[in-house]
């Protein structure tokens, strides 16, 4: 297939599916009518609510049709789309916040939270924002409150808002209407976040800091060829899915994650190696080797490809950055075992 073949497919795959955000450790997709098709805080919690036919997590609705436009923030992992209405436009910007990690530290750090910036770009647009992922009452009260602007799900989890909510059988909805100028924020989040006006000036932030790391990290990235920016995106979409337990693939079961096979983790340790993400590739090649039925006795059918990348890695950076068990495998004495 060529890489025409395969972008096309790809597209096509992600207008259905929904286009991937993430914070390295919770997920989502967001279709490109802004509405939220999947979130997970954790994937290792499971994903808050069930998809329904029709009835996505989280949805905006006009009077008339907007024309929606989406793209990514550049070299970012921040959803940004754009939608026209005869009344006026306004552009909604989706992310999963990160916050930043101490100097020294590999990654920035998971802040828990799903945020939605709604700015009005041009004249005045009314709208209803709502939010079907169980939500139980506001603040978990008992009240069905008109004025609430937080609100907490039987689950546990909280969602807040910078409008007031109203609740009505599992759904948070928000009326908003906003014009040039203004804008509107909308937060799920594991631990309770204060609603109110102020919110916008929280998710400002959170956006900053959240653009902030994901440009660091694209900058990282070594690839020169003329579909830099193709595979810069693939190398965030794989980012996205990237951790301690693995590549993290979607999956039917009970959480709606699955590592991924070991064939495929390796290949994308191998993908990150050839673009210079050092810490990638050995976060993934050090989850190759402990979960395969080689690092006990035998041969699995990714030895190969695991040593060769292994190698790889081996004659371009010696065995700086790698684990102790990646060491062992590649037969290099620990640092202080050596002589000078």
């Amino acid at each position: 297939m060529s890489l025409q073949e395969l972008a096309a497919v790809t597209q096509e795959r992600q207008i259905a599916c929904g286009l991937p955000i993430g914070d390295l450790r919770g997920f989502g997709r967001v279709r490109g009518d802004a509405s939220i098709i999947q979130l997970a805080l954790d994937r290792h919690a499971g994903l808050l609510g069930q998809i329904e036919a029709g009835r996505p997590l989280l949805s905006l609705a006009f009077d008339g049709a907007p024309v929606w436009v989406t793209a990514y923030v550049p070299g970012t992992n921040v959803l940004e789309s754009t939608a026209r209405t005869e009344t006026g436009e306004l552009r909604v910007v989706d992310f999963m916040a990160l916050a930043e990690g101490r100097p020294g530290q590999a990654e920035a750090i998971a802040a828990g939270r799903f945020v939605r910036l709604v700015t009005c770009t041009e004249g005045v647009l009314d709208f209803d924002l709502a939010c079907r992922v169980g939500i139980a009452t506001e603040c978990g009260s008992g009240r069905q409150a008109s004025s609430a602007t937080a609100g907490r799900a039987e689950a546990g989890w909280h969602v807040a808002c910078s409008r007031p909510l109203s609740f009505a059988d599992g759904v948070a909805t928000a009326s908003v209407r906003l014009a040039a100028g203004e804008s509107f924020a909308f937060v799920i989040a594991q631990d309770a976040v204060q609603g109110g006006n102020a919110l916008v000036a929280s998710a400002l932030h959170a956006l900053g800091d959240t653009i902030h790391y994901w440009t660091w990290w694209s900058d990282r990235c070594r690839y020169k060829g003329e579909d830099f920016d193709a595979v810069l995106r693939e190398a965030l979409g794989l980012k996205l899915g990237c951790s301690m337990a693995g590549l993290q693939i979607d999956d039917p079961g009970a959480t709606g994650f699955a590592a991924a096979p070991l064939g495929e983790t390796t290949r994308a340790a191998d993908r990150f190696l050839d673009l210079g993400y050092r810490h990638e590739c050995v976060q993934l090649l050090d989850f190759v080797h402990r979960h395969s039925p080689s690092s006990g006795h035998g041969r699995w059918a990714c030895d190969e490809a695991f040593a060769a990348t292994l190698a790889r890695y081996l004659d371009r950076y010696g065995d700086s950055g790698l684990t102790g068990s990646l060491r062992e495998a590649a037969h290099v004495p620990p640092p202080q075992s050596r002589t000078g």
